[in-house]
């Protein structure tokens, strides 16, 4: 049997949720892209929030099919800073999100979906979550801890 190390047991957690994102959602312009009543997105904000110096990056990457008001949304935690972002996951902090209504609001989409894996929810979380994607000003609105953060288009 090969002996782990901390290293190599952070880097095999950290790849899992990785690939799994990376292999269904994939990555879009700013904006994200719209085609044919379908939108990709991808945003990302720092924690802990300002003023105090970022050392995680929270992503949230969504695929949504606006003419049935479904989709799926993927929020995962990276190690590093928003500008250099790694490729290790934090393990437990990454959620995917069934869209089960889209709500459109002004220019905003609102999203209405339900956590897949509960088995990681900390307690006290709700399985519901709402997401706003407000394109117009590129912003995403997706909980972290149990209270909404914005992230920044990217």
């Amino acid at each position: 049997m090969t002996q782990m190390n901390r290293r190599s047991f952070l880097k095999l957690a950290g790849s899992g949720p990785v690939l799994v994102a990376a292999g269904s959602l994939p990555v879009m312009g700013a904006l994200g892209r719209q085609e044919a009543g379908a939108l990709r997105f991808r945003a990302a904000a720092g924690l802990p929030e300002p003023p105090l110096p970022a050392y995680a990056t929270q992503v949230v990457e969504g695929s949504l099919d606006l003419a049935r008001g479904t989709g799926l949304v993927t929020s995962r935690v990276l190690a590093g800073h928003p500008g250099a972002p790694s490729e290790v996951g934090l393990p437990g902090l990454t959620r995917v999100i069934r869209v089960v209504d889209i709500a459109v609001e002004g220019g905003a989409l609102r999203l209405l979906g339900l956590i897949e894996d509960r088995s990681q929810l900390r307690p006290g979380e709700s399985p519901r979550v709402e997401l706003l994607v407000d394109r117009a000003r590129g912003v995403v609105q997706a909980p972290f801890a149990g209270r909404p953060l914005a992230h920044r288009l990217v």
